[in-house]
């Protein structure tokens, strides 16, 4: 995403002028991340903003929702800060094209546990673990299975072609990647059924072979989900 410049900020530094000069319209829920991934005030994110630093945005317009997260001092985009999303947080609002010709929304997954791939067409270990997803989506029709690659729809398609793999893919993800400060591919995500992170790993081995990989996926998921269902104290 573009900044904004530093200028329309010391003009005008309020939070509803910020809102107009973003198009968001007034009615968005907007939260505000360091670097680091940390919540910030909108007056502490508009102070760093005028250091000349950039931020990544990703939001659903439809729903009203916005994430907005600074990226490290001199990284532009497609250099994400560390990754900061842990067990319990709220997934990011986002709105993608698909490869089935729609745009998506994090709101279209609620209600079910969503397990997301984050991939790109280059990747060698995104490609080994193709059949693993594959597998694992082919057994468990209760849930939402969705891959997310930042380049575009014919870079995805070239992929989806290559090595088969049938889940739902969204592409033009990369707002979406940096925000969330993921710099390892793969990396898998899972969503509650409320649309909170259940837990998230880098991608399996490539050694291992694909019986081990299956059931390393499937402990993986049934830990998460355990503990994402236990009563907090």
């Amino acid at each position: 995403m573009l900044a904004l410049p530093a200028t329309a900020l010391s003009q005008n530094n309020s939070e509803a002028s910020f809102f107009n000069a973003l198009q968001l319209g007034s009615s968005q829920h907007v939260r505000y991340l360091d670097a680091n991934g940390k919540p910030l005030d909108y007056s502490d994110f508009a102070q760093q903003l005028q250091q000349r630093r950039t931020y990544s945005m990703t939001r659903d317009r439809h729903a009203g929702l916005a994430v907005l997260r600074l990226r490290p001092a001199g990284a532009h985009a497609g250099e994400p800060g560390r990754f900061a999303f842990g067990r319990g947080d709220t997934f990011p609002p986002f709105e993608l094209p698909s490869l089935h010709g729609d745009m998506q929304r994090l709101e279209n997954f609620g209600g079910r546990y969503t397990l997301v791939s984050f991939f790109f067409a280059e990747c060698a270990p995104c490609m080994a673990e193709v059949p693993t997803l594959n597998a694992y989506a082919a057994q468990h029709g209760e849930m939402n299975f969705v891959a997310v690659t930042f380049e575009d729809a014919s870079r995805a398609q070239q992929f989806i072609a290559a090595h088969g793999l049938t889940w739902n893919v969204l592409y033009h993800g990369e707002s979406l990647t940096d925000t969330l400060g993921i710099g390892v591919y793969p990396t898998l995500m899972l969503i509650d059924p409320e649309g909170r992170v259940a837990g998230a790993a880098v991608g399996m081995t490539m050694s291992d072979d694909p019986a081990k990989r299956l059931n390393d996926l499937g402990g993986w998921i049934e830990q998460w989900k355990h503990a994402t269902s236990r009563p907090k104290s």
